[in-house]
């Protein structure tokens, strides 16, 4: 986080989607009782905010379009010939 990496973005994403699968997957697996309502606290309070959290660092890790230099699009280049 504290270095300007735009690959950070590739495992950012991935840890995302890891924590979300892994929270769907505790939470249809587990046995009704105290093992379900352990499993959505779990997904609930920790799993699913920290895939959030994963989620705003790979967004905010994209390259900005803004940032990056747009093409000349003035064409002051070309010369039009009238007398043609």
């Amino acid at each position: 986080m504290l270095r300007p990496d735009p690959r950070r973005c590739l495992t950012a994403t991935a840890t995302a989607a890891l924590l979300v699968v892994d929270a769907w997957f505790d939470v249809t697996t587990s046995q009704p009782g105290p093992e379900l309502a352990t499993a959505v606290a779990m997904a609930v309070c920790a799993e699913l905010p920290m895939a959030a959290l994963c989620t705003v660092l790979a967004v905010r890790a994209l390259p900005s379009r803004t940032r990056d230099k747009a093409p000349d699009t003035d064409r002051s280049d070309l010369q039009v010939n009238a007398a043609t």
